[in-house]
């Protein structure tokens, strides 16, 4: 109920910002924010062709501008701690017509059985799909794995 309650006030303004939020509110099952239909998946289905043998932390951009309504989708992967023991999370999104600002970390999975985490670096891939049907599609795209930025693209 809090993370709704923090969702529903977050969304009433123009950035929601949700670092301090244990678990993010979003999963597989959409979400708005400022107007846009917000979908976040821990894995990814496709194929990251246009990041592999690229830097370890990696996203890329597809856009389907024509659908209706439009849509984009970010695809990627974040290094982190062992899947085991750790997650990927959308802790950050911000929206307006010249910008989106979308910010993942990985962090401890708060369901992990596990007790010990090996200290590897794994993979972690992702996909955040988003649907502009009562918002403006943005001129940028900007990605951030923690405070590195892995992506600045134009729409």
């Amino acid at each position: 109920m809090r993370r709704r309650a923090l969702l529903a006030s977050a969304a009433a303004v123009s950035t929601t910002s949700l670092a301090g939020c244990p678990t993010p509110p979003w999963g597989d099952d959409p979400t708005t924010i400022d107007g846009a239909e917000v979908s976040f998946r821990r894995d990814y289905d496709g194929d990251l062709d246009a990041i592999d043998g690229g830097p370890p932390d990696a996203a890329e951009l597809a856009r389907d501008l024509d659908g209706e309504p439009p849509r984009l989708s970010v695809s990627g992967r974040a290094i982190g701690g062992a899947r085991d023991c750790n997650r990927v999370s959308l802790v950050e999104a911000v929206h307006s017509a010249e910008r989106l600002s979308l910010r993942l970390t990985v962090e401890e999975d708060p369901s992990s059985t596990v007790r010990v985490c090996g200290d590897v670096a794994e993979p972690h891939p992702y996909e955040v799909a988003l649907s502009f049907a009562d918002a403006p599609v943005p001129e940028r795209v900007v990605v951030r794995h923690g405070d590195e930025t892995v992506l600045e693209a134009n729409v």
